[in-house]
């Protein structure tokens, strides 16, 4: 897959508050537009140039509130476009308050909107050099009652100037605290599901629970229906679920239609998140039937993003048509990025542990989770009564010959068919390990008796009789094989597999090729018929 720049979704502080600019800046327009316009009619129709001059500059401020600050949005972060607003507001105000002295302190309560709109927008240094602005305008501004009223103004047009823009300032004031409150609340709550998520996943390491706690999460926390996960797989780059909420919602999903949903593989090559509602006539068709069978109106499709790279797709789902303020989807985008990392680290974790716990050459267990899985089989001996656990030791007779005439590369290569042998002869209850170097283990468990052992060391000579093909040509390779059992957990891990070691050496000895039992202190061969030339 060819890898693009990357793309780090954004958080909540960084796309949501676009939105809430965009609608502040639209508000304060019709406010600003509704007090010029009063004030134009006013001078208007009573002859006054001031009040004729501050609607204009109302009227001014409204039409560059409704225009530029949604283009600046576009191409300017958002504390910079909060303080070209600000600084915007604080001029037209300071200028207009000489002009109408008789709105000096409505004016003064006006100016504190730009700061209550800035403070969740801006740094500490910058929201400090406003208030300071801001404080000396509040001054200035206040200070500007003390002017003489405009005389072409009835006094009662004056009052009602004054409480016209009061009412307009005090209630853009209330608002916008209103407005702060509920998204410390918003930032409260969002703050609590991603230190929720963060620390379910801490705990969790399995790809089956991280898979639903992950669904889980994105769907509480962003108030959908339903999510599944998809994960691409590594081998195949193929979308494959990975988790659902609720559970059963992965089990009604066919692993082998997701590759006709082109929306997935968009998502996945795009990195860039797809809404879908089955009202809009341009939505994908295909997704639109997926909404309509499963009784959902809409559908959020996010790319799951780690180290730069997408690794699978979070699929959202709502009964309700409501439509996704950008609020809901930074929230669901930034809990997406969380779960992107806490999958490829839980993958990570996995292949490290398989990395440490499994041979590089063969993918066969190593010592030492062989070790682990014997002694597991021992302890549970003591309550399992009648079964039996076997270990056979498994050694290739004369190795270092074809090490040396056709080279290690090939060595390797034998080492590996015969893994490939020893693997298709054993349960999947059973291990099969590399111990190191030609060395290779076969852990029997849950058998009824030694005689099952004694029958898989048959089918293992007789298996790997059969020639390898190397370096075009056939070569042979004989085991010698150590059995030891047990039937009661009254041995250790080490004594059981340093007995079965001990019968390969004696099987050696005897002329390899053979297979020996440890029992009660005595060897005893297998039978002359699970010799390679027997068979």
């Amino acid at each position: 897959m060819t890898r693009t720049a990357r793309q780090t979704p954004l958080a909540p502080d960084e796309v949501a508050p676009r939105g809430e600019v965009r609608q502040a800046t639209l508000l304060f327009s019709a406010a600003a537009a509704a007090f010029g316009i009063t004030e134009a009619i006013a001078g208007f129709a009573f002859g006054s140039p001031r009040a004729f001059i501050t609607g204009l500059m109302f009227l001014a401020l409204a039409a560059w509130l409704a225009i530029f600050p949604q283009r600046l949005l576009t191409r300017q972060p958002v504390a910079s476009v909060v303080s070209t607003v600000a600084i915007v507001i604080t001029t037209v105000l300071v200028a207009t308050a000489p002009l109408q002295p008789v709105v000096a302190i409505a004016a003064a309560t006006a100016l504190l909107i730009p700061i209550a709109a800035a403070l969740p927008y801006l740094e500490v240094r910058s929201l400090r050099r406003l208030m300071v602005i801001a404080w000396v305008a509040i001054i200035l501004t206040g200070a500007a009652g003390f002017l003489p009223d405009d005389p072409s103004l009835p006094r009662i047009v004056a009052e009602f100037l004054r409480l016209w823009g009061l009412t307009l300032a005090s209630g853009l004031v209330l608002f916008l605290l209103y407005q702060s409150s509920e998204n410390l609340k918003a930032s409260g709550r969002e703050f609590h599901q991603l230190f929720n998520l963060s620390a379910d996943l801490a705990e969790a390491t399995e790809p089956a629970v991280l898979g639903e706690l992950v669904a889980r999460h994105l769907a509480e926390a962003t108030n959908f229906d339903d999510c599944i996960i998809y994960a691409l797989a590594p081998e195949t780059s193929r979308l494959v679920p990975f988790g659902s909420h609720p559970v059963e919602r992965s089990l009604e999903t066919d692993p082998e239609l997701l590759a006709e949903r082109p929306m997935l593989g968009r998502v996945v090559h795009d990195r860039a998140r797809i809404v879908i509602n089955v009202t809009d006539a341009e939505a994908d068709p295909i997704e639109v039937r997926r909404l309509r069978a499963i009784g959902r109106r809409v559908m959020l499709l996010l790319p799951l993003i780690a180290q730069g790279d997408p690794i699978g797709v979070a699929e959202l789902t709502a009964s309700g048509n409501s439509p996704i303020d950008e609020r809901r989807l930074a929230l669901a985008r930034t809990l997406a990025f969380e779960a992107a990392m806490a999958i490829e680290n839980g993958r990570l974790y996995h292949e490290i542990r398989h990395q440490a716990l499994h041979d590089s050459l063969t993918g066969l267990a190593n010592r030492s989770l062989f070790h682990d899985r014997v002694g597991h089989a021992l302890t549970r001996l003591e309550r399992q009564q009648g079964a039996v656990v076997a270990v056979l030791f498994i050694d290739l007779d004369d190795f270092k010959h074809v090490n040396d005439t056709l080279g290690h590369a090939h060595g390797d290569r034998l080492l590996a068919l015969v893994a490939e042998r020893l693997r298709t002869l054993a349960r999947s209850a059973d291990t099969v390990a590399r111990l190191g170097g030609d060395e290779f283990a076969l852990l029997l468990e849950n058998i009824g008796s030694s005689d099952e052992a004694l029958m898989v060391a048959r089918r293992v000579i007789s298996a790997l009789a059969v020639p390898f093909e190397l370096a075009g040509q056939p070569v042979m390779a004989s085991v010698s094989i150590g059995v030891a059992f047990r039937s009661t957990a009254d041995t250790s891990v080490d004594d059981l597999i340093q007995e079965a070691d001990s019968a390969m050496y004696e099987a050696k000895r005897a002329g390899k090729g053979r297979a020996l039992l440890l029992q009660g202190g005595a060897y005893t061969p297998l039978g002359a018929e699970l010799h390679p030339e027997a068979t």
